[in-house]
């Protein structure tokens, strides 16, 4: 019987990330406090990482050759004050324009780069004070 994967292990994230692991581990690093888990969704989806606190997701993370892509559900409250932040304006317009969700409105990143990890890093930030605070 085959054993069950528990994600893909570091070796193979530093082969397909390449020169992005670094900017990978940054956002684990920030989100240390959350649990973190892997989940498969079948082998036409591959790997996605689910960082969550007190049961609600945070964010998901999902490994892609040279890159990853960072997928949010903004909550009510949390759009507002996301929407009067210091975020880049291009990031500001795609949750404005967001459709509503039960779980909230997507925010989606793709992260290309090392100068793609910085409004990724914002929005967990404010993300992280704002849940610790409410």
């Amino acid at each position: 019987m085959a054993q069950k994967r528990s994600g893909p292990g570091e070796s193979e994230l530093r082969k397909i990330l390449g020169g992005l692991y670094p900017s990978y581990g940054e956002l684990l690093e920030l989100t240390a406090p959350y649990t973190h888990e892997w989940k498969s969704y079948g082998r036409a989806h591959g790997w996605q990482l689910k960082i969550a606190g007190k049961g609600k997701a945070m964010l998901y993370l999902s490994v892609q050759e040279r890159s990853f892509r960072v997928g949010f559900a903004i909550r009510d409250k949390e759009r507002e004050a996301l929407l009067n932040s210091g975020l880049p304006d291009g990031v500001k317009a795609d949750l404005e324009a967001a459709k509503r969700y039960p779980e909230g409105f997507p925010l989606r990143f793709s992260v290309k780069g090392r100068s793609d990890v910085a409004p990724v890093r914002m929005v967990i930030e404010q993300l992280m004070s704002m849940r610790a605070s409410g």
